[in-house]
């Protein structure tokens, strides 16, 4: 009698074969939402930072993306995130100051008036800001700029602040301080979701909007304008937010391939604002948008009419004071100047 010949493999061991040969036994899934169309190259990115990290886990970690606004607008999907349909989405800043009221201190209108002033400000601030958010609950993983935005009008050029009194001008649903801003100054904001804003040029609901040119190709807003006021009026950021408890169950391990890979993302974003907002403003001449200078005094009357209001949007918003008024210091610093503005 040969005992060494073979016995048929029971079911249970065929099923741990299989289960073994096709990838890990459990699998923690990121399930993140963001307005970026499919098909762009911030969207291949996205993907392509997915890739790696469930290659590096060994498929441990699974992230999908959710493109186009397929969650919907912010609000929505901020309240999926807290019933844990979502772990996360890639937000403009203004969605998170329910949370923490200070990620909006460098979206003051007119504060930096260069990227290099950006650059050195956010060298300082921008790891306090994310401390300040992981504490209010989300795990962010670097600041991707998305450059400068600028007034952009279809129905008549808008060059003094006069100019835009009466005007139907686009507000984020959820920036409270580009509301108060521009009712401080006697403007007429309208708020609606990213998502709505290319209905609201098309019927009128909307006349005016301040993006960055990149935004403007990247969202087709730029079929239904005809001006560019070409100045910086404010500095415009998104971020990759991730609900906490959902990182925290990931393990050490992956915790760090996960920070890593979407913090590589994130410079990846943020170093390419300045090339993608310079072809985006030639595609918007090439599309036959008219670009309007502005005279020094002109962007001087911009710039004292909101600076006047800085004390009361930091109060009015929640922010810190004391953040803001560091911030503040830093900047006329760095111009060489006496803190006057």
């Amino acid at each position: 009698m040969n005992i060494f010949k073979s016995v048929p493999p029971k079911p249970a061991a065929l099923m741990l074969t299989a289960l073994l040969a096709a990838g890990p036994l459990w699998a923690e899934t990121i399930k993140i939402a963001t307005v970026t169309p499919e098909g762009s190259a911030w969207m291949r990115d996205m993907r392509a930072a997915a890739a790696e990290i469930g290659e590096r886990t060994g498929g441990e970690v699974q992230v999908k993306f959710y493109g186009g606004g397929v969650m919907g607008d912010d609000l929505r999907v901020l309240r999926k995130i807290r019933t844990g349909q979502l772990q996360g989405a890639v937000l403009t800043s203004s969605a998170l100051t329910g949370r923490y009221p200070n990620v909006l201190q460098y979206g003051l209108p007119l504060m930096f008036r260069s990227r290099e002033e950006m650059l050195f400000i956010r060298r300082r601030f921008d790891p306090v800001l994310e401390q300040g958010l992981r504490d209010s609950g989300y795990e962010t993983f670097g600041f991707g700029s998305l450059g400068f935005a600028r007034i952009m009008s279809g129905r008549k050029p808008v060059v003094r602040l006069e100019d835009a009194r009466g005007l139907k001008i686009w507000v984020p649903d959820g920036d409270d301080i580009g509301l108060r801003a521009m009712r401080s100054v006697g403007l007429a904001p309208v708020q609606l979701p990213i998502s709505d804003v290319l209905v609201g040029l098309q019927t009128g609901l909307v006349e005016v909007i301040v993006t960055p040119p990149s935004g403007a190709i990247l969202l087709q807003w730029h079929t239904r304008l005809r001006y560019v006021t070409d100045f910086p009026v404010v500095f415009a950021f998104g971020l990759l937010a991730m609900d906490r408890r959902a990182f925290d169950r990931l393990s050490e391990p992956n915790q760090a391939i996960v920070r890593e890979e979407f913090g590589a993302l994130a410079a990846r974003l943020d170093l390419r604002d300045a090339q993608d907002n310079m072809e985006a403003a030639q595609a918007l001449k090439n599309s036959g948008l008219e670009y309007l200078a502005l005279t020094a005094e002109e962007i001087l009357r911009w710039r004292q009419a909101f600076t006047e209001i800085y004390p009361e949007l930091v109060r009015e918003a929640g922010m810190s004071r004391g953040m803001h008024e560091e911030i503040m210091q830093a900047l006329y610093d760095f111009r060489g100047e006496s803190g006057s503005g």
